[in-house]
């Protein structure tokens, strides 16, 4: 059997032949994803907006409700025992970081978890002083 001209191509120059229509295949493909992501995160933030002005507007038409003391008062007590939740937690932790049992394994706090404990410790107490501000002026300014 004689050798032709096309037997001594080698496979790889026929890979290399056959990649350029690929590689376009696939570049295209990527490209679409890129626009087809894009139009569905734009689709996902219209309607978030749509969804957020609906609450806003049920929430202004609704505010004499959500402010009868049936729905006020559970708002305040659960908000207030989370706060207290989360302040024993931290105290716990701060306990338990202190004991002398605790100082061999104590690692000094990063920056990260210092900043993280004072916004958590900022959060709780704000949240339990406006909790007690609510219950000193509800009944002062609105007299039933």
């Amino acid at each position: 059997m004689p050798v032709t001209d096309t037997d001594l191509i080698s496979p790889v120059e026929e890979t290399q032949k056959s990649s350029s229509p690929s590689l376009l295949l696939s570049s295209a493909a990527f490209v679409g994803s890129l626009v087809e992501g894009a139009c569905a995160i734009l689709v996902a933030s219209a309607s978030a907006k749509l969804f957020v002005g609906l609450g806003a507007v049920a929430g202004a038409i609704k505010a004499s409700r959500l402010h009868a003391d049936i729905v006020r008062i559970p708002v305040l007590l659960v908000s207030a025992a989370a706060a207290l939740i989360t302040l024993l937690v931290l105290w716990n932790a701060w306990r338990a970081r202190n004991r002398s049992a605790a100082r061999w394994r104590k690692k000094p706090m990063t920056l990260r978890e210092k900043f993280s404990l004072a916004i958590t410790l900022l959060a709780s107490v704000l949240t339990l002083s406006l909790v007690i501000g609510e219950a000193i002026e509800h009944p002062i300014i609105h007299v039933h």
